[in-house]
């Protein structure tokens, strides 16, 4: 009785599985290109597609009350207009300023971002939130300083 049991669980559990494999296909969901229709594919779609050249920047030492600049490099790598449509700044003392104009596919633009030291000392993270059409709709950017009050 035992050696039957177990030949049984092996041979319901071997059926099991393959019932599993079996419904993995695609089972008739193949996309077939017809004349004319638009192709849905994210490669092939006119979605647009950024990428930042990179995403954290480092001002190093700076002086308690200056106001710094970077530049975060950007480009629409997708097939359709990129458009920003805001940029949150993680506190108020850090300001982004951005292109409001859709970029075309293979253009380049940047994306200012200051911050203004005063009040602030030691380490300093701040984080800067992209919201676009994009495949990824929001990207996090993030800046560093150490703040030193020594002038």
């Amino acid at each position: 009785m035992r050696r039957t049991n177990v030949v049984f669980k092996g041979g319901l559990i071997s059926l099991i599985l393959l019932l599993m494999l079996a419904c993995t296909g695609q089972n008739g969901s193949d996309k077939t290109e017809v004349p004319g229709e638009e192709n849905t594919d994210h490669n092939a779609s006119n979605q647009a597609d950024i990428v930042f050249d990179t995403l954290s920047y480092d001002f190093g030492t700076i002086i308690e009350g200056e106001m710094v600049v970077c530049y975060f490099d950007y480009e629409n790598k997708g097939n359709g207009e990129l458009v920003i449509s805001s940029v949150e700044a993680g506190c108020g003392c850090t300001s982004p300023d951005w292109n409001r104009e859709p970029l075309k596919p293979g253009e380049k633009d940047q994306l200012k971002v200051v911050f203004n030291a005063r009040g602030r000392s030691g380490s300093q993270l701040k984080s800067v939130t992209v919201i676009s059409n994009a495949l990824t709709p929001r990207i996090s950017l993030t800046i560093k300083a150490n703040v030193t009050n020594n002038k």
